[in-house]
């Protein structure tokens, strides 16, 4: 067993007090202590945009489409992806501002995407963020769920999130599920969201020896390690709850539960074996 295992409890109490100091976001990501992904690299939300699109349009994206990612991180690089392959629109949602407005960045994306054969728009006159956002046809959006409430129903061809899900608290995971099949388009439309079970303290259970009181409390929710430890299985009936057909689901597991049944938290311990297995999801699903 590693060292890093051990030292998860020291983890969640260093981020309870270094996420409340008065400090930016932008410096806790050079720290790596609180990095929402890695979208300024372009080839990750290359990797990303095509591992999503490939799992629900093999053949191609429809003509004019429009998209929509929860969580795009801290770029809007997969909405530049998403213009790139023809996207009229792309709406990006997340539960705040946590993008750089850094036109610079944008323009060093712009210019590897085109190295690697992407079609990307003129940028030489842009001069703000929103310029930046205009070329791509991005509308960019920090309120979370409210945010998602706001987008016209049947109006969306390809919803997608990446390690995001984990992320929304629990209390409004049903929502989220519900508003996405609404925004969604009938028949035409899909839904990719690939899914991180394990915990982000040392990659295994240990979130779920916590009981809900606690777990779910805004201050332990508001420190940084939050995952609202719902399981495949719940995830999925929320999904099929909201009106969505489930079209393919791919799964990694541990040979075993990384953590003994006994040391789960009582709500958890009822789990199926098969939940407790399952430590990442890729699941499709249209209306």
């Amino acid at each position: 067993m590693s060292l890093k295992s051990h030292l998860w409890p020291l983890k969640i109490a260093s981020k309870m007090v270094l996420s409340r100091l008065p400090v930016g976001y932008g410096l806790w990501k050079k720290l790596g202590l609180f990095e929402w992904g890695a979208m300024d690299n372009p080839d990750y939300p290359i990797s990303v945009f095509n591992l999503h699109k490939g799992k629900v349009y093999k053949h191609g994206l429809p003509e004019n489409w429009t998209g929509l990612e929860i969580g795009p991180g801290d770029s809007i690089a997969s909405g530049m992806m998403a213009w790139a392959h023809g996207a009229q629109k792309t709406y990006l949602i997340d539960a705040g501002s946590f993008v750089s407005k850094d036109i610079a960045v944008y323009k060093r994306l712009s210019h590897a995407f085109a190295e690697k054969g992407y079609k990307t728009p003129d940028l030489s006159k842009a001069t703000t963020f929103e310029d930046i956002l205009n070329a791509h046809n991005i509308v960019y959006l920090t309120n979370g769920l409210e945010s998602l409430k706001s987008i016209q129903s049947e109006s969306i061809d390809f919803l997608w999130s990446h390690s995001v899900l984990e992320h929304v608290r629990v209390y409004e995971f049903n929502d989220l599920m519900v508003e996405s099949a609404r925004c969604l388009k009938s028949k035409t439309g899909r839904i990719s969201h690939n899914i991180d079970l394990m915990d982000h303290l040392a990659k295994s259970l240990n979130n779920m020896r916590f009981k809900s009181t606690l777990w779910e409390s805004a201050f332990w929710a508001n420190s940084g390690f939050y995952t609202n430890r719902l399981r495949a299985s719940q995830i999925l009936d929320a999904m099929t709850h909201a009106g969505l057909s489930i079209t393919d689901v791919q799964t990694g597991e541990w040979e075993e539960p990384p953590v003994p049944r006994d040391k789960l938290a009582p709500e958890f311990r009822t789990l199926s074996e098969q939940d407790l297995r399952i430590r990442t999801m890729h699941v499709t699903a249209q209306k």
